[in-house]
C-alpha cells in the first residue's frame, strides 16, 4: 500500500518520538500501522521505499493463524469503531510497561538489545486490551 507502512519499517529514534510513538488503542494485530502511517506524515516526515524490494505476505512470516492467536482476530463494537480513527492522545508520551527482560545480542556485528516489555492494559480507555 503506497498510503501505509507495515511489517519491516526503520525509523530513527528522534522521528519515533516526533511522532510520539505509536496508539496504545491497539491490542492484537492490524490497523496499527494504518494508523502510525498518519502519525509519520503528520509529523512532517517522508517515507521512503527501496525500489526491486519483494513485498508482500511472502516477505517474512506472519503467526496470526486463528486457532493459536485468537487475540489477533478478536474485535469487539467498540474496537472496531476505534480502529478508524487518529489517535491525538495516546503514544510515547504516556504508555505504561514494565521491561520484562533484557537480552544482548549482535546483529551483522551491530550490538542489539531486545526487550520484552509487558503494556499495561488500561481498562477504561481499552477494554479489549484483556482478550487474550
Amino acid at each position: 500500500y503506497k498510503t501505509y507502512v507495515g511489517g519491516i519499517l526503520l525509523l530513527t529514534k528522534q522521528h519515533y518520538e516526533m511522532c510520539n510513538g505509536m496508539s496504545n488503542r491497539f491490542w492484537g494485530w492490524g490497523r496499527e500501522d494504518d494508523e502510525f502511517y498518519r502519525r509519520i506524515k503528520g509529523a512532517g516526515l517522508q517515507v521512503h521505499r527501496p525500489s526491486g524490494i519483494t513485498t508482500g505476505y511472502e516477505t517474512f512470516q506472519h503467526l496470526h493463524d486463528p486457532a493459536w492467536r485468537k487475540r489477533d482476530q478478536k474485535r469487539i463494537a467498540a474496537q472496531k469503531q476505534e480502529q478508524f480513527k487518529v489517535d491525538r492522545e495516546g503514544g510515547l508520551n504516556n504508555v505504561r510497561y514494565r521491561i520484562e527482560s533484557r537480552t544482548a545480542l549482535t546483529v551483522a556485528g551491530a550490538p542489539c538489545t531486545v526487550l520484552n516489555i509487558l503494556l499495561d492494559c488500561d481498562m477504561g480507555e481499552t477494554p479489549w486490551c484483556t482478550f487474550g
